[in-house]
């Protein structure tokens, strides 16, 4: 299965093209200002965008629509950093929606969605949580966690963890062997699991495993 498809659910045709056309030549283009280069795009992750803001703002049709907005509208005014050698741009617009998602939350003053899928395989050999129905403050730690990594690190966790993609399909969605994949999950966890045990401190119901 290619896992860029999930993230393409425009039209048949748009589908194609999408899949044709190089992420860096399209990048390139938009960033250029090509309106057809945009409305590509557009097709290709708007409707994914939303799916992304229905899930994680619990269905709030109003909510999501703003949140894609701002997805959309950030990753057109931020294109131009857009680096193939980091990933493609299902990897790019995906750690951008979850940055996006975080700030949203903060400024709406929306509770923010825990995912305690990244909590439990990230922090499982280290941290524990005696709240399983998540405290805000837990959730509100979990997102600024990911918030903390790179874009790679927050989306490959999310992609393993949350939407539950193999390792193999990771690896064709990232550029990457498997072996680079399971490292870079590695470190991502590492990474998480530093920035949460950070924000966590002096938390009750959290503690460390020796």
């Amino acid at each position: 299965m290619d896992v860029r498809i999930g993230l393409c659910r425009g039209s048949a045709a748009a589908q194609e093209r999408c899949l044709i056309e190089s992420d860096e030549a399209m990048a390139r283009r938009i960033a250029a200002g090509d309106a057809d280069a945009w409305d590509l795009f557009f097709d290709r992750f708007s409707p994914w965008a939303y799916r992304f803001a229905c899930r994680h703002l619990d269905g709030n049709r109003a909510d999501a629509e703003d949140l894609c907005s701002e997805i959309m509208m950030t990753a057109a005014k931020s294109i131009s950093g857009f680096d193939p050698r980091r990933g493609d741009l299902d990897l790019w617009v995906h750690g951008l929606a979850r940055h996006r998602l975080a700030h949203f939350c903060r400024r709406r003053r929306i509770e923010l969605p825990l995912i305690p899928e990244i909590v439990d395989a990230g922090c499982g050999e280290a941290i524990w949580i005696d709240d399983p129905a998540g405290s805000a403050h837990t959730k509100d730690a979990v997102n600024r966690a990911l918030a903390c990594l790179t874009q790679r690190q927050a989306s490959l966790l999310i992609g393993k963890y949350v939407e539950g993609y193999t390792t193999e399909e990771l690896a064709r969605w990232a550029d990457m062997t498997p072996k680079a994949v399971e490292s870079a999950l590695a470190r991502a966890r590492s990474a998480f699991r530093s920035a949460f045990t950070e924000l966590m401190a002096g938390t009750e119901g959290v503690g460390t495993r020796g």
